[in-house]
């Protein structure tokens, strides 16, 4: 059963990863917006006033969590053996 949650964090952390570079990439990324239940989205505005936080502080967020759940999992995968 562990490594099940293992396989989730990696996958779950993957998406963080990408989802975060793809927020401090883009150009028109000015403030970001943070919505959902179990399924996190983010959207980006042009403006800097229309978000909630920053586009660089959200999505260096999310690539800090992603890389924690990477972390943690591939611990997980290299203890279980």
């Amino acid at each position: 059963m562990d490594m099940l949650w293992a396989i989730l964090a990696l996958v779950g952390g993957g998406t963080f990863l990408v989802n975060g570079f793809s927020v401090l990439t883009d150009p028109n990324c000015a403030s970001v917006d943070f919505s959902g239940g179990r399924a996190v989205l983010a959207t980006c505005y042009d403006s800097a006033s229309t978000g909630t936080i920053s586009g660089n502080l959200a999505g260096s967020g999310m690539m800090l969590f992603g890389a924690l759940l990477v972390f943690f999992a591939l611990r997980s995968f290299t203890r279980g053996r």
